[in-house]
């Protein structure tokens, strides 16, 4: 119920300066102050802000326990601005090694702390009160990996320079958040809180895999795209291998889960669960293209052209409005099928202007995907009738996993696959990479 909120005010923290301060080439000292000090400054102000309007959010939603947990919200927000920059300058530097272990260290240890809460019976608390420790654990680790602090300077004319590309992002960011986090205020607003729960826990596990990727692959495209982004053909060959490295990954897990979702619901968190399993089946599909649309406007952005990633927010959220209020009226059904469509419209829009950037056909990148998309579907055959030999959910997901990924790497093989190749060499990579490091 505060997600939607917490996400506005995210958009206004960052303004796009992190993102401005990655794509641009000659950075100075100065540059990291005056980011670190505006994001400082724009989190304290919005951290009042929420505490002051915590009282209109429990109103709206009848619930007021929101209150505390929007001010507990508010304040992390703030002790979390402080570290922002430094993650930034991991992703400049290139040192995602780093910057992926500080975020598992933090994760698990606020993970297993919100486990342990739940079970002893701290309720809703359990989901509050252990993010506290993301600032310090985090600020812990950054300051042990390279003793940086950005300074508290502040540059007028760095600002206006990351205002100019940044104020675009701004309003793309805040018209795309808001599109996203609206379903839930709709859904929570006009059915009922348990249809909130289904439709919220469905998007949770469909969004898992391709937030996962986006964690993983998100940082890294980004900075090293934006160190070629003066050359269109090494960039237009990079974007492709992405692109196909992406899709090879998600669709596959993404047609199987929505395959395997009720056995999934059931053995994961009971038939409790159950009216779920529709909303998550088509949301699998709604989230497939996900991120794939984000290495897009990854792209976009390292060519500095914000004011396109404008102008395409303003038009696919056009679209995606207009689709969501049309649905509306039949039911949450008919709302995640919605989506399904706006997906499809806006990962073609992206690609449209894609190919005007960097001269790559949009029918080129469509058979970057097919092969990946047919595997997917094959190998989504064989699980479908392998759920239908069994009986057992706890057996369906067990066969469905393995047996799944089993008939995917082998039709990957015999096809000789470029993404398979790709993504191994990558593994074995880092994997001698990190042996030389220990032998040194």
């Amino acid at each position: 119920m505060t997600a939607f909120f917490f996400a506005i005010t995210g958009c206004f923290i960052d303004s796009g300066f992190a993102t401005a301060l990655i794509q641009k080439k000659d950075r100075k000292p100065i540059d990291y102050s005056t980011v670190f000090v505006t994001n400082v400054g724009i989190t304290l102000f919005f951290a009042c802000l929420l505490c002051v309007c915590s009282p209109l959010i429990a109103s709206f939603y009848n619930e007021p326990i929101l209150i505390k947990i929007v001010c507990a919200n508010a304040i992390l927000l703030f002790l979390n601005s402080f570290f922002s920059i430094q993650n930034t300058k991991l992703s400049i530097d290139l040192d995602f090694k780093a910057q992926n272990l500080i975020r598992l260290i933090t994760n698990v240890i606020v993970g297993i702390t919100s486990i342990i809460m739940a079970l002893s019976g701290f309720g809703i608390w359990s989901l509050v009160w252990p993010n506290f420790l993301q600032p310090v654990i985090a600020g812990y680790l950054f300051w042990h990996h390279s003793h940086w602090f950005p300074g508290i300077k502040f540059s007028s004319k760095s600002f206006k320079e990351f205002w100019k590309f940044g104020s675009k992002l701004l309003v793309s960011n805040l018209i795309s958040t808001i599109y996203s986090n609206i379903y839930p205020l709709i859904i929570g607003k006009k059915f009922s809180a348990s249809a909130l729960g289904f439709y919220s826990r469905a998007q949770g596990y469909a969004s898992l895999p391709t937030y996962t990727l986006q964690t993983v692959l998100g940082p890294v495209a980004f900075p090293v795209l934006s160190t070629i982004q003066d050359d269109n053909y090494r960039l237009q060959e990079a974007y492709r291998k992405l692109i196909r490295a992406s899709a090879y990954l998600v669709f596959p897990i993404m047609i199987g889960l929505a395959i395997l979702a009720k056995p999934s619901i059931i053995v994961l968190i009971t038939d409790k669960w159950l009216p779920a399993v529709e909303y998550l089946q088509i949301l699998c599909f709604a989230l497939m293209l996900e991120p794939l649309q984000m290495l897009s406007l990854d792209l976009i952005k390292v060519k500095g052209r914000s004011d396109i990633t404008l102008r395409l927010e303003i038009i696919k959220k056009t679209i995606g409005f207009i689709i969501l209020f049309a649905s509306i009226p039949f039911g949450l059904y008919y709302m995640c099928l919605g989506q399904v469509f706006a997906s499809v419209t806006c990962f073609i829009l992206n690609n449209i202007f894609i190919g005007k950037l960097i001269n790559v056909r949009f029918y080129t990148l469509i058979s970057d995907i097919i092969p990946s998309a047919i595997y997917s579907i094959i190998m989504g055959l064989f699980v479908f009738s392998t759920t239908l030999c069994i009986d057992s959910y706890g057996l369906q997901l067990l066969a469905g996993i393995v047996g799944g990924g089993i008939v995917y790497i082998g039709i990957s093989l015999i096809t000789k696959s470029i993404e398979l190749k790709f993504l191994r060499s990558i593994i074995q990579e880092n994997i001698i990479s990190r042996f030389n490091t220990t032998q040194k």
